[in-house]
């Protein structure tokens, strides 16, 4: 059997398992497994597949038609611009996150901005602003070691090692007292607990729990961040948070307050929120304004 063969029988089986875009994803795992792009792949349509490539390919149909999701396979996922390695263990990243980056690339200051990304995950969020604004300074952050250690490959990868610094710790506390940002960015964990059931089993039976579920509203760690955030942001600085569609309007009022005995003495301005390409209320954004600035 031949490689177009082999890919007109893989994806009606894939398709009678649930998976969706069935065709792409028997194409991209036969061309993981012989080292070919999917142009090379009809190119080179009539390249037979030996027994044992026939055999590992069989394999891998099976994986994928249970639910074990393409990019911990391919070990690899695109984002904006960039491709990204990816691993078990760490939060695969979303089409909707890429409109946080947008939305943060609107207002970052036409100067040679610093941002930080909470819960940098494999770096997605920290290496598309590096890439697309190359004199932005990003500091990413992340609990777990393996998405540290991911988030710099991953820079090194796409040529802005030098000017993404990955620090492993809980939210802000790996941070330099007084440190000060012109934009935190976070695609925190949002997830309600009661919504974790009703997750696609591609995502709760193989993606790490504690990148997506945070307490009984799912708010848990977008509260925290919210608190920090005065402590690290420049007068005029901006939070940019992704969230759940059902959050947005519970986040923005928790944005619209003046900020109590935050040292600044400001105010969060400007909050509002943003949907994403299916029209889904999934970005919400504000701004610190200093005491001078209100």
């Amino acid at each position: 059997m031949n490689v177009v063969e082999s890919i007109a029988k893989a994806a009606p089986f894939l398709d009678r398992h649930g998976v969706p875009s069935p065709r792409l994803n028997a194409e991209v795992l036969l061309g993981h497994l012989l080292g070919l792009s999917r142009l090379d792949i009809y190119t080179g349509f009539d390249r037979p597949l030996s027994d044992a490539e026939t055999g590992i390919f069989r394999l891998l149909l099976m994986r994928r038609a249970n639910g074990y999701p393409l990019q911990y396979m391919t070990r690899e996922a695109g984002f904006r611009t960039v491709a990204l390695e990816v691993v078990p263990g760490v939060f695969i990243p979303r089409p909707e996150t890429e409109v946080l980056v947008e939305k943060a690339l609107e207002v970052l200051p036409q100067r040679a901005a610093e941002v930080l990304d909470l819960g940098t995950g494999c770096g997605n969020i920290a290496v598309s602003i590096a890439l697309e604004r190359q004199d932005a300074k990003v500091t990413a952050v992340d609990n777990d070691w393996m998405s540290v250690e991911l988030c710099r490959r991953n820079a090194l990868r796409n040529g802005v090692a030098g000017t993404v610094r990955a620090l492993e710790g809980d939210l802000f506390e790996p941070l330099e007292p007084g440190r000060e940002f012109d934009a935190i960015i976070s695609n925190p964990p949002y997830v309600p607990i009661g919504k974790w059931e009703s997750l696609p089993m591609e995502v709760r039976g193989f993606e790490p729990v504690e990148a997506l579920v945070a307490g009984e509203d799912g708010l848990d760690v977008i509260r925290r961040i919210i608190q920090g955030a005065p402590g690290h942001l420049k007068d005029g600085g901006w939070l940019l948070l992704e969230v759940d569609e059902t959050q947005a309007e519970k986040v923005v009022p928790l944005l619209s307050s003046p900020l109590g005995g935050d040292k600044k003495g400001g105010a969060w301005t400007n909050a509002e929120y943003f949907r994403d390409l299916a029209g889904r209320p999934r970005v919400v954004r504000a701004r610190l304004a200093g005491a001078a600035g209100r």
